[in-house]
């Protein structure tokens, strides 16, 4: 029985801190920095918009990867980022090509000093997966990659299809190394 309460709290605190984000997203134009840094440089989130572009300028952001099917914003409102879009259908996992293309996109975007931001819709499956497939260049694990997300982004919830392809990538770069 306290196993239950305990369960139902823990599900509780995490829908709470989801839709606090979502909110909070929503007034002020990107998820709150506790809830989107991975690390100095690696940000991951949802959709952000025109108010969120000029946060994420002012913290140094230059690139973004968007793994949503449809581009929000028009590429003039990129000027001064290089952009990335993968587009992935929610749910399902990204192709292992464009997993590869976007981690080499977000290491040389960091290597080269800059500052890189990950989203999809709602920062929960792809935005994540794409996240986690950089953290895997880097040396990182599956597991180690999802541990370290979860610290800042709890509510996280790749799909067993977006895990197993990371397990695919994590096998390959083993291979590389």
């Amino acid at each position: 029985m306290l196993g239950k309460i305990k369960s139902l709290l823990a599900s509780g605190r995490l829908f709470v801190q989801y839709y606090y984000d979502n909110i909070y997203r929503v007034v002020f134009g990107m998820p709150r920095l506790k809830r989107c840094q991975i690390t100095a440089d690696l940000f991951l989130g949802s959709q952000y918009n025109r108010v969120g572009l000029h946060k994420m300028s002012a913290l140094g952001i230059s690139a973004i990867i968007n793994m949503r099917m449809h581009s929000v914003y028009t590429a003039a409102q990129y000027e001064g980022f290089h952009y990335l879009h993968l587009p992935t259908p929610d749910n399902t996992p990204p192709d292992m090509n464009d997993l590869i293309r976007g981690a080499d996109f977000a290491d040389r975007e960091i290597k080269g000093g800059g500052k890189v931001y990950i989203h999809c819709r709602q920062g929960l499956g792809r935005g994540p997966t794409m996240c986690i497939a950089y953290l895997l260049k880097t040396g990182l694990t599956v597991d180690d990659g999802i541990a370290m997300i979860k610290k800042v982004r709890p509510f996280i919830n790749p799909r067993p299809g977006q895990i197993e392809r990371l397990r695919e990538l994590e096998a390959y770069y083993a291979q590389l190394h």
